[in-house]
């Protein structure tokens, strides 16, 4: 009889500590908002932005890098990294990722409260057909989270093309 108020006890406990496998949703998320293309006149000077959410899922306060908000700004530029998947290279037509990207040179921590989400924006090239846009985050700066080409939805990706007569 002692042993089943033990059992019991355990499937309590596992059920309490399941790592990851109790919430349906990924922990933190990086998803689609909206895409800002320029005005025609502009676009030799602008390029499109890619809106994005940073969403934490977790119970826990997150903290990433980022440039100080502006007053009335609708978001905030994140420190983050453009990673190449190697053997795949976008066809002609497609814009390239940037020949050159230096995180921003000063940023601040901004915390992100738990099951709250974060709107920045990035360049539209730095995300691609063969390269995603990289995010650490903490509390462990080895924390990561990607944004790829999978999740630009389709009706959008027209926007990577070059435009013709450039």
């Amino acid at each position: 009889m002692t042993s089943r108020p033990t059992v019991h006890w355990l499937l309590i406990l596992a059920g309490l500590t399941c790592p990851g496998f109790c919430h349906s949703a990924a922990p933190v998320t990086v998803s689609f908002d909206h895409l800002v293309r320029p005005a025609p006149s502009r676009r030799n000077i602008d390029t499109a932005a890619l809106w994005l959410r940073l969403r934490n899922n977790t119970p826990a306060v997150l903290q990433v890098l980022a440039t100080a908000p502006e007053a009335g700004g609708d978001g905030v530029e994140l420190v983050h990294e453009i990673v190449e998947d190697g053997a795949r290279k976008p066809g002609s037509g497609w814009i390239s990722p940037p020949e050159r990207y230096s995180p921003i040179s000063e940023a601040t921590t901004i915390q992100i409260q738990p099951h709250a989400e974060l709107l920045f924006s990035v360049p539209l090239n730095h995300v691609g057909p063969s390269w995603r846009l990289r995010i650490a985050f903490g509390p462990r700066p080895q924390d990561t989270v990607d944004f790829t080409w999978a999740d630009v939805p389709p009706k959008e990706r027209a926007a990577w093309k070059i435009a013709s007569g450039k």
